[in-house]
């Protein structure tokens, strides 16, 4: 199942004139891939990865470069719920940037299996 996440980043300069610049994003992800990158100041690597996913509520991890608002856990994993923002920080670059990610519920783009049944016909059948 893919969950949608959506990002809002929001990159402010450390000297005048102070400029903000803020994105937003929306990511549909599975249990294990990694989205949303950091990039500058040497670092250019994934900002968050979907550790598990569970309808209304989803257990992130996020970069080591990030900072909660609250303090981080010691494994630097989050458990998101649905419409309930969390907002952490990176402020070792050139500008200071704020990530705000809220969990949107189950992805609308859902993969479709589609079954087919494969039927014979005997010769009997046939010559009707």
């Amino acid at each position: 199942m893919k969950l949608r996440f959506e990002v809002r980043s929001i990159k402010q300069k450390w000297k005048p004139p102070f400029t903000k610049d803020i994105t937003d994003e929306v990511f549909d992800v599975e249990e294990g891939q990694t989205f949303d990158r950091i990039q500058g100041n040497g670092n250019d690597q994934p900002v968050y990865a979907l550790v598990k996913g569970m309808g209304d509520r989803a257990i992130i991890q996020y970069s080591k470069l990030f900072t909660l608002k609250t303090g981080n856990p010691g494994n630097y994993q989050i458990t998101l719920n649905k419409d309930d923002p969390i907002s952490m920080t990176y402020l070792w670059g050139e500008d200071g940037v704020t990530k705000k990610i809220t969990l949107k519920g189950a992805s609308p783009i859902q993969e479709t299996t589609i079954t087919t049944e494969e039927t014979q016909i005997t010769p009997e059948e046939n010559k009707q």
